[in-house]
């Protein structure tokens, strides 16, 4: 949190700065050259407006400077957040709606629930082995997207059965439970792989997960098992030893 306050409080200084050395002498240039009936250098009078903004007198352009610099200051945080949204690679609710439509395919998952049993009507908490299923397969290929309150054919089914079922009713409660499980199965360095964002689709909550392939090889344990998942095709599907070493092999070459 630090780090975030740090971070955001230089780009506003640069923000700020810029705006204060660069748009405001040019704009008060212009104005004083405009109004002398363009009888003086541009250049020249540009030079005179740095050395008013040095010391300025003119209470009017105390103001100016300081509207400009807030101006500026706001222009670097809008900046920042846009930056730091792009750095995430956070996915858009259109971004979403797109990848529904189109469907399942080697890149994209769809899963009805993180633990609520739509058969059953029940929470049971062995579907979480199938979210994590999934998630193993796009570690271990190219990445992907999983999509959770979504079913097979692609009907949006939100995930509010899924809020009930947590001691937090609610998406930070969903996704801190999403992270404790991946991080309980894979380890904690395999959370930063995962980039989790909720969208609102005809009035229900659904959570996408863009996931970034892993350099190293993440296995599932299943049954006193350690089994490999990989993605392929519109498919995740385990491995057998002599299948994941021939992958690993042509991965790693």
């Amino acid at each position: 949190m630090k780090k975030y306050f740090k971070n955001l409080f230089l780009w506003q200084v640069a923000g700020g700065g810029i705006f204060l050395l660069i748009l405001s002498p040019l704009l008060l240039a212009a104005y004083h050259y405009e109004f002398s009936n363009h009888q003086i250098s541009f250049q020249q009078n540009l030079f005179d407006i740095y050395r008013q903004l040095l010391s300025p007198v003119d209470i009017d352009i105390v103001l100016i400077n300081l509207g400009i610099s807030i101006i500026g200051v706001i222009a670097g945080t809008m900046l920042y957040h846009l930056k730091k949204r792009k750095s995430k690679k956070e996915l858009t609710t259109s971004d979403v709606l797109r990848l529904i439509e189109k469907g399942e395919n080697a890149k994209v998952e769809f899963k009805s629930s993180l633990r609520h049993d739509y058969r059953q009507i029940k929470t049971d908490k062995n579907l979480e082995s199938a979210i994590l299923k999934s998630i193993a397969g796009f570690l271990n290929s190219n990445g992907g997207t999983l999509i959770i309150g979504v079913d097979k054919e692609g009907e949006i089914l939100g995930l509010e059965n899924d809020y009930w079922s947590l001691k937090k009713e609610s998406k930070d409660g969903f996704e801190q439970r999403l992270m404790l499980i991946v991080s309980n199965e894979f380890g904690k360095d395999i959370c930063s792989k995962i980039h989790v964002s909720f969208h609102e689709i005809r009035d229900k909550e659904i959570c996408s997960l863009l996931i970034a392939p892993s350099k190293r090889p993440v296995y599932f344990e299943e049954n006193n098992q350690t089994v490999f998942f990989l993605r392929t095709g519109n498919v995740t599907k385990p491995l057998s030893t002599s299948e994941t070493v021939k992958y690993l092999d042509l991965k790693n070459s």
